[in-house]
């Protein structure tokens, strides 16, 4: 039996407020019983009041409570999550426990050391609308340094997963774009509004995916011929690579760097506001074991993803 399904409010009235106020729910097996909540809308989950504990009688649920005359059945497995890859939560709980601190807490010093530089370089060039194009050697130092990050992010993830390769590339590393969510990610400078907001995995195409990243494009031509590609080593690229870092990194360990024991999460948001564009993932979401369980909703079992070849 398959242990998830998704389904819409089509019934919701956002003038009349009911006990079911999200737009998007999910309704999953656990601990004998089905569970639904909204997803993404935060708040625990409930029993679904159902005498028989079949596939059919939820969806007829389904239908008389939310008028979803097809929902979405998945093969998810509620409790489970993918290595190094945190999605947001449908129900109550945290990450906490699926993340690797040690990682967590490397990739963090090497992203402070990024987000620094780039703070040294704006003291010298305001990073404003005009200046987004100005370029030099300390600009092309941050663009690389940035790149070389992500990189590490692509190829540990990938790792993580079970995806081996002698030697990875692009055609390798797009494959994240989907699972990790990362064109999602929209964030601003927080102390510079004026600076343009950043979508830095926006438009990344498997057909081309070096060359639909700017910024990374930017990064292969100034790395392998300095002298006559210096010029595309430019303020807003180098930013954008490095809020492409950022993303990278929360991505990854959201589920630690937002709590405060490592202090990460704080750290970066005095600098950056960033946030999910939650009208995009309806159905990407990871769902805690539901209470009364043989686990508590913070406990996961890791899993692979699976990676197409």
């Amino acid at each position: 039996m398959q242990q998830t399904v998704f389904f819409r409010n089509v019934l919701l009235d956002p003038a009349t407020p009911n006990m079911h106020p999200f737009p998007e729910g999910v309704a999953y097996f656990s601990a004998g019983k089905w569970w639904y909540s909204g997803v993404n809308y935060g708040g625990s989950a409930r029993v679904v009041p159902i005498e028989k504990q079949d596939l059919a009688a939820l969806k007829e649920w389904i239908l008389n409570v939310f008028g979803d005359a097809s929902p979405e059945a998945s093969d998810y497995r509620p409790g489970t999550a993918f290595k190094r890859i945190s999605l947001p939560l449908a129900t109550s709980g945290n990450l906490q426990q699926a993340v690797d601190l040690e990682a967590m807490a490397q990739g963090f010093v090497a992203l402070r050391l990024l987000v620094s530089k780039m703070q040294d370089i704006f003291e010298t060039v305001e990073p404003g609308l005009p200046n987004q194009h100005c370029y030099g050697h300390k600009i092309r130092e941050l663009l690389l340094l940035a790149c070389m990050e992500v990189e590490a992010s692509w190829v540990a993830v990938l790792k993580a997963n079970d995806y081996v390769r002698g030697r990875y590339t692009t055609r390798d590393y797009v494959k994240l774009l989907q699972p990790m969510l990362l064109d999602r990610w929209i964030l601003e400078l927080r102390s510079y509004p004026r600076f343009p907001r950043m979508i830095p995995f926006h438009g990344w195409d498997p057909q081309a995916p070096t060359q639909s990243l700017d910024w990374y494009d930017a990064y292969n031509k100034t790395k392998h011929d300095r002298e006559g590609h210096l010029l595309v080593a430019t303020l807003g690229r180098a930013v954008n690579a490095v809020a492409a870092a950022v993303i990278m990194h929360t991505a990854q360990f959201s589920g630690g760097s937002t709590n405060a024991t490592d202090g990460s999460g704080a750290a970066l948001r005095s600098v950056f506001n960033y946030k999910i564009n939650s009208a995009m993932y309806t159905r990407s979401c990871y769902i805690p074991n539901a209470e009364g369980g043989s686990k508590t909703p913070w406990e996961w079992d890791l899993i692979d993803y699976p990676f197409p070849p």
